[in-house]
């Protein structure tokens, strides 16, 4: 592996190396001095990750496996609306963030609003893909058991701050547009 000195590839190698998983070689031409490192599984690390592999390859198999049992139709309904809920949300978010991402702001502060807007539906998105990743636990852990259902309550608050930052957000951008103060 050939990595840049100081990133976070070089320092998860350098840990690994220091757990004798990986060992420091001087490579090819690709290698330059001072700005790149390059390591190489030892046998220990070449295990240790082929065994990590293979309980990820299971996991995935486990949760492909689950979600192939698991019926939307026939989940509770709070469950059904919490997923509609999210999927209306999350293309909501790519719809106003493709639309901020196409204006082309003519003064310095719109670019800055801009700049702004773009972060906020990023973290808005982001909050959306944790949103998400609960469900997925409440589905796994079955939506009626209580860790289930603290993963679903979870969902809704954040997908209800969620729609009201869109909300707001495309409120405010309707407002510019039409000239008037907000």
């Amino acid at each position: 592996m050939i990595t840049s000195v100081g990133s976070a590839n070089d320092a998860l190698w350098s840990q690994m190396e220091h757990a004798g998983w990986t060992q420091r070689i001087t490579a090819d031409a690709l290698s330059i001095p001072g700005v790149t490192s390059a390591y190489a599984l030892t046998e220990t690390g070449a295990r240790a990750v082929a065994k990590a592999l293979a309980e990820l390859v299971s996991w995935n198999a486990q949760i492909l496996e689950l979600f192939n049992r698991f019926d939307l139709h026939s989940a509770p309904e709070h469950m059904r609306q919490l997923c509609s809920l999210h999927g209306r949300l999350t293309l909501r978010a790519a719809a106003q963030l493709a639309i901020a991402k196409k204006v082309k702001p003519g003064s310095e502060e719109a670019q800055t609003r801009q700049r702004d807007c773009i972060f906020a539906l990023d973290e808005v998105s982001k909050g959306l893909l944790t949103a998400g990743q609960y469900i997925v636990e409440a589905i796994a852990l079955g939506p009626e058991s209580d860790a289930g259902r603290d993963r679903l309550e979870r969902v809704n608050k954040g997908l209800r701050y969620a729609e009201q930052c869109l909300t707001e957000w495309a409120t405010e951008m309707r407002i510019k547009q039409s000239g008037r103060p907000s």
